[in-house]
């Protein structure tokens, strides 16, 4: 299995999650799919640690 890291996620989604701006309407738009949905249950959970260790520092 290889390593997960956020360097190799921003990869993989083409941006960086940091950063990343979702785009805004007026109204809710189902047809529009998240970029967030191309990542693995384990990307997934890194990512939410990884938030949860920055909230907490």
């Amino acid at each position: 299995m290889d390593t997960i890291t956020y360097e190799g996620i921003c990869e993989k989604l083409g941006f960086d999650v940091d950063t990343y701006q979702p785009p805004e309407s007026d109204t809710e738009d189902d047809s529009v799919e998240s970029p967030f949905r191309k990542l693995t249950l384990e990307e997934l959970t890194f990512l939410t640690n990884r938030i949860v260790k920055k909230q907490n520092a």
